[in-house]
């Protein structure tokens, strides 16, 4: 057998099967890995990375880049992660980076203020600062818009939180003592506390923001009257000396109290952010104001003094009005000064009985009333109401022997007729118990005259007959005078007769038969 060739042996060998090598090495899977590991982590943190906001405050006192907390009560929700200054501003900038759970609660509602020890009106606070440093507190709120920015609080708010109750606003005059944190009372309960104090744009008046807790916030309606409690109130008025404080704690701080007259189940509550006024005490909370009323005028010639705009007008004890204004005026034609005083009456507080048509007629209108009545003799008269104060009021009174009077409407407003009061009678009497006086003297006067020209010759005479009788008299009674011998005389033998009389007396006690018998001898 012949050898296979080589050529043919090539062609039985069997086929080699070469696959191309892979583009990608196993050596770049460990990178690979590490980089998506990687962005996971970074992915991760970025989503649970905090909101970053900014905080402006007026100052940066305390307050620490990287260190400085923010804290909602007193649980750490956010870092303060750098300070700088808005030279544009000249605020402070702190930008602070917060906890994921709190993004809801960033809105224009939401409140930051720095915490450091503080004394104020309500006490201390913030003492543990003193160790642990300053931290930014924060008030969150879910309603509002979100937001990023916030305007900082110089000062901590006084309520915080989701505390019930209601917010109101007082308007007043002047401020007295009340500031912020001071208490409002509600019969001696402390409920509730001013949040802020700002005097309005007008320079004029103030405005009080204060802050009722439940469920006292439900006693406050319509009818509520608050006045400042500060203190203790000193009021001298036609009633005397009035003296009125709150508790120990308005006296000492300040305070703001307030009573309802009106506490019925279907009245309504007043809404949150309602406003009242403040009144500058109890009493002028509680005093009645006549804005129904008519104006009119009372011309005194007396004195005034001790009458002030507020003083009631009464009739009979029952106050119908008020002094509303107190001047002085000169007639140049009568060269006379008198007092114009204006007052506000209110008709509202008289009942009428009857129902006749002549009385619908009279009474119908307040001129009609007021006539009937000036023709009744009803005046007006100054009273004195204390007099420990010296304090007056006007009195409205009927005299039915007074002069008859009018009122002229024309006028406004129309003037009342007076009568003098109690001091000026007073004085009346006096000046004519004092010319009555002054008319007696001068008779006293000419009876002296009478008694020192006339009498006096007779009186001289008289006196010197006296005289010389008296002279008579002593001459009699002297020691050597014979009356005074004889007297001595007839003395003595007075007496012995008297001694006589005793031994016969005597003799007849022992032995009364002698009367009958006679002595008997020895």
């Amino acid at each position: 057998m012949s050898e296979p060739s080589q050529g043919e042996m090539m062609n039985h060998l069997p086929e080699s099967n070469i696959q191309a090598r892979s583009k990608i090495s196993i050596v770049w899977i460990v990178p690979v890995v590490a980089i998506l590991i990687g962005a996971w982590i970074g992915f991760k943190a970025w989503s649970e990375m905090g909101p970053k906001i900014s905080i402006t405050f007026k100052t940066a006192d305390g307050l620490q880049a990287g260190k400085t907390k923010i804290k909602y009560k007193n649980v750490e929700i956010g870092v303060v992660q750098s300070i700088h200054i808005n030279h544009k501003t000249d605020d402070v900038i702190v930008k602070a980076e917060m906890v994921n759970d709190v993004k809801s609660f960033l809105t224009d509602k939401t409140r930051f203020w720095v915490v450091r020890a503080r004394i104020n009106a309500s006490g201390v606070s913030g003492l543990d600062t003193l160790l642990s440093g300053a931290y930014v507190g924060i008030d969150l709120s879910a309603d509002g818009k979100q937001t990023r920015k916030f305007k900082g609080l110089e000062i901590p708010p006084v309520i915080t939180g989701k505390i019930p109750g209601k917010h109101f606003v007082l308007h007043t005059k002047d401020l007295g003592s009340i500031e912020r944190d001071v208490p409002i009372f509600y019969r001696k309960f402390s409920v509730g506390s001013v949040e802020d104090v700002k005097l309005n744009d007008d320079g004029e008046s103030v405005t009080v923001k204060i802050f009722i807790k439940a469920p006292f916030d439900q006693w406050v309606n319509h009818t509520t009257k608050f006045w400042n409690a500060s203190g203790v109130d000193f009021s001298l008025t036609s009633d005397g000396l009035d003296v009125d404080t709150e508790s120990l704690v308005s006296l000492l701080i300040g305070g703001i109290a307030f009573e309802t007259s009106d506490l019925s189940s279907d009245i309504t509550q007043s809404k949150s952010n309602s406003k009242f006024i403040l009144h500058a005490s109890h009493a002028d909370a509680l005093k009645k104001y006549y804005t129904l009323g008519f104006h009119y005028i009372l011309n005194f010639s007396e004195s005034v003094r001790g009458l002030s705009v507020g003083a009631p007008v009464d009739f009979r004890g029952l106050q119908v009005g008020e002094v509303t204004e107190i001047a002085l005026s000169y007639d140049v034609e009568l060269n006379e000064i008198t007092v114009p005083v204006t007052i506000m009456i209110d008709y509202g507080r008289l009942a009428m009985k009857g129902n006749t048509k002549d009385s619908q007629q009279i009474f119908e209108t307040h001129k009609g009333r007021t006539e009937y009545f000036v023709k009744q003799g009803l005046r007006a008269q100054l009273q004195t109401g204390s007099l420990l104060t010296g304090q007056l009021y006007v009195s409205m009174d009927l005299f039915p022997d007074a002069k008859p009077a009018t009122i002229d409407w024309s006028l406004e407003p129309p003037e009342f007729p007076t009568e003098p009061g109690t001091m000026a009678e007073l004085k009346l009497h006096l000046s004519s118990i004092l010319e009555k006086v002054d008319a007696m003297m001068t008779q006293v006067k000419e009876l002296s005259y009478k008694l020192n020209h006339n009498l006096e010759p007779e009186l001289s005479g008289t006196l010197k007959r006296a005289e010389s009788t008296l002279v008579t008299i002593q001459d009699t009674l002297k020691n050597d005078s014979p009356l005074q011998q004889d007297l001595q005389i007839a003395l003595r033998e007075f007496t012995k007769a008297a001694r006589s009389i005793r031994t016969l007396t005597d003799y007849l006690e022992r032995h009364p038969e002698s009367l009958i018998q006679g002595k008997k001898g020895d």
